[in-house]
């Protein structure tokens, strides 16, 4: 009770001691505190990439060209003399083996010229054996046999070679002039297959790539390139190709529309989605990479063919790794991390 007595009767100066003293004690404490250090700074981590792992396939485009089906023979068989037909023995649209006769005109007035003819060189020879007639007088004989006989031979007009007589403007009675023709005949077993290519195509083919055709009845048969121009089209600068295909049973017809599929030269290529192609500050069309130090690249690339599975492209190294998710977040040079993309399997579709 005295001691609370005497601490309510204190004076200010001992009250503002009492103060100054917990203030001292109080500062002189915080020099033995540990005060908490700055936080660390942040470590920056790389940017995080999806790739695929792939390497370089050997793909060969498919160069598709529209062409059409041309006869690989066609010939309008021209009467060498004159005279009235007197017999057709081919129909037309039919088939006609080589020499058979396909126009016969009147051949009373040539028949006895060539009886004559061979009595006469036949009577010469015998003459000149016995010494009755010159050399010259022999030639003169056999020469005139000679031009009867073919005269005759002229009056039966005949198929040049194995083929379809496709067009006969004539008729029994009509008069043929010497030099008209007789008959049109195609030879349609190999059919041909006449289109064009680009002067980028015509590097990539050559007369051994495998070429299929397509007709429009939806027939597809294997074919042959048989030729590709050296020359271009003076104004499409296109180069003609001719495609062989059989036709033993001539059902392709001169004239059809085809669809040429022409395998060009093989070259190595790698099969990517077509939504990771990029552009870069040229305009060139690429593809981001990370390479071996876990750096980006940038690599141009050329598109050879774009398919159901994804878009085939050159001009990647053999073995690449390819960003497939990310590619917009990092720049050429710059370190990242990877993680593969097992979406983006060979056996599925990657587009």
């Amino acid at each position: 009770m005295i001691t609370f007595k005497r601490f309510l009767t204190r004076s200010n100066l001992e009250w503002a001691s009492i103060f100054i003293g917990f203030a001292i004690i109080w500062m002189v404490s915080g020099l033995f505190v540990d005060e908490p250090s700055p936080q660390a700074l942040i470590e920056k981590k790389d940017a995080m990439v999806r790739v695929i792992d792939q390497k370089a396939e050997n793909f060969s485009k498919q160069i598709v060209v529209k062409g059409f089906t041309k006869a690989d023979k066609k010939v309008f068989v021209k009467s060498e003399t004159s005279g009235k037909i007197i017999d057709l023995p081919i129909a037309q649209g039919s088939f006609v083996k080589k020499d058979e006769i396909i126009c016969s005109l009147f051949i009373a007035e040539r028949q006895s010229n060539f009886d004559k003819a061979l009595l006469d060189f036949n009577s010469a020879k015998k003459l000149f054996e016995e010494e009755l007639y010159s050399s010259k007088q022999l030639q003169n004989a056999k020469s005139n046999y000679e031009r009867a006989k073919l005269e005759l031979d002229y009056a039966s007009i005949k198929a040049p070679f194995d083929g379809v007589v496709d067009k006969i403007d004539l008729d029994v009675g009509d008069f043929l002039s010497r030099g008209s023709t007789c008959a049109t005949v195609l030879d349609l077993d190999p059919m041909m297959i006449t289109g064009d290519i680009s002067e980028d195509e015509l590097l990539t083919v050559s007369k051994n790539s495998d070429v299929y055709v397509t007709t429009n009845d939806g027939q597809e048969y294997k074919g042959e390139i048989t030729f590709i121009s050296s020359s271009a089209d003076e104004m499409m600068h296109t180069f003609d190709i001719e495609v062989s295909i059989p036709n033993p049973l001539r059902r392709i017809k001169d004239g059809q529309t085809a669809k040429v599929i022409v395998s060009a030269i093989p070259e190595p290529a790698h099969i990517v989605p077509l939504s990771i192609l990029r552009l870069d500050e040229e305009g060139d069309i690429g593809v981001r990479i990370v390479n071996k130090d876990n750096l980006v690249e940038f690599y141009k690339v050329k598109i050879l063919q774009d398919t159901e599975k994804g878009v085939w492209i050159s001009g990647l190294p053999f073995n690449s790794r390819i960003i497939t998710v990310g590619q917009d977040y990092v720049n050429n040079n710059e370190k990242v991390d990877i993680a593969i993309d097992y979406r983006l399997n060979k056996d599925e579709n990657i587009n």
